[in-house]
């Protein structure tokens, strides 16, 4: 079956996009309010964006045929977004899926690239995710992924050595 969507590295371009993901990325439980798009302006979040572009950011964006963009995965490879690795110095991941391709194999496909991509770059890289979304719980462990700490919110943070 072929896939209904294209993959490409990101590009200063695409930060709009990115900020947007972002936001999609902070995942809150269907019986969860949302959180108010302000929170994108904390500096604890918005580093993981912002000034995307540099020598060590790298990300894919997939997009459909027509253009239109589905979901990105990204990383700074050099720690620029100083986020608190709770013990682990792998650089941090974000992916997020628009709900209409989610359920599709495209989470599965921008984490696999990614992976694919900075073997040689990396040693690693790691998360932090909603202990309520399952499914991206379900797919990291596919990878490998492990828990190895538990951050704000009992938040489970993951790593995996690639």
């Amino acid at each position: 079956m072929k896939h209904q969507w294209l993959l490409r590295e990101c590009t200063s371009n695409d930060q709009d996009f990115l900020w947007e993901m972002l936001y999609e990325a902070l995942w809150d439980a269907p019986n969860e309010r949302r959180r108010p798009r302000s929170v994108l302006q904390e500096p604890a979040i918005r580093r993981f964006v912002e000034y995307w572009g540099r020598p060590e950011d790298y990300g894919l964006i997939a997009y459909k045929e027509d253009g239109t963009e589905v979901g990105a995965i990204w990383t700074r490879l050099d720690g620029y977004d100083r986020s608190d690795g709770f013990g682990c110095g792998y650089p941090c991941i974000g992916i997020a899926v628009v709900d209409s391709y989610q359920g599709k194999g495209l989470g599965k496909a921008l984490l696999g690239h990614l992976i694919t991509s900075l073997r040689g770059r990396a040693d690693g890289l790691r998360l932090g995710v909603n202990p309520m979304n399952t499914p991206a719980i379900a797919l990291y462990r596919k990878f490998g992924f492990t828990e190895y700490a538990t951050g704000g919110g009992n938040y489970p943070q993951m790593k995996l050595s690639i």
